[in-house]
């Protein structure tokens, strides 16, 4: 017996979360278990370019969460998503989601590495068409965003209204709102990544997350 779960990937673009979750996936179809992954950032796809639309980005997550549910209502065994997720706010609604199916969550975070590897991994090549192109100054502000939240996995620490803000996307005005104090991530499991551990859990990762789905029942 499994118990239905959500992933929920929480990383900086270029830190490797969509590797771990085709590990993750590859293990859990091996052993005959139904898996589904949204990510928004398929919706920004043409052909195999990644073209970035600010305008869409508000509907786009709105698709995200609609298939996500999709998901869960069909009774998956595992529901991810692969976005971002760097603060409680953009996980939320998949979360709350999950535990109104009766989803157990597990949230993966993957720590960043340096700035450069960062810049590096978004380029564009031949070999890499669909490379996400973030500018420099957007991950510098998303890497110290990660670190600014990640108190917010640990409930026993106390929320700073100052740093800790909960907001809310406007597609009116195409930026994120401050509409007051943050809340906790909401999870069951936390599997934390670091940068020189990211190679060697590629091989266990998938195994890992099948015993944490295992129940005695």
């Amino acid at each position: 017996m499994i118990r239905k779960t959500a992933i929920i990937n929480r990383a900086v673009p270029g830190s490797g979360k969509t590797t771990i979750t085709n590990c993750i996936v590859d293990t859990l179809k091996k052993n005959n278990l139904s898996v589904s992954i949204h990510s928004t950032d398929e919706y920004f796809m043409v052909g195999n370019r990644y073209i970035f639309d600010i305008e869409q980005l508000g509907q786009y997550h709105k698709y995200n969460i609609q298939e996500f549910e999709a998901s869960l209502q069909n009774n998956i065994d595992v529901v991810i998503c692969d976005n971002t997720n760097i603060a409680p706010w953009q996980t939320e609604p998949y979360t709350e989601l999950a535990r109104a199916y009766d989803y157990q969550i597990v949230l993966i975070t993957l720590d960043p590495r340096k700035l450069e590897k960062h810049v590096e991994s978004q380029k564009i090549t031949p070999q890499k068409p669909d490379a996400h192109s973030v500018e420099k100054s957007i991950l510098k502000r998303m890497i110290e965003e990660y670190h600014q939240f990640d108190d917010l996995l640990n409930p026993r620490i106390i929320i700073d209204p100052q740093k800790h803000i909960h907001y809310k996307w406007s597609d009116d005005m195409l930026t994120k709102l401050n509409v007051g104090i943050a809340k906790y991530f909401d999870t069951d499991y936390i599997i934390r990544i670091l940068p020189n551990e990211y190679k060697d859990i590629q091989k266990n990762i998938g195994n890992k997350i099948q015993n944490l789905i295992k129940t005695t029942q």
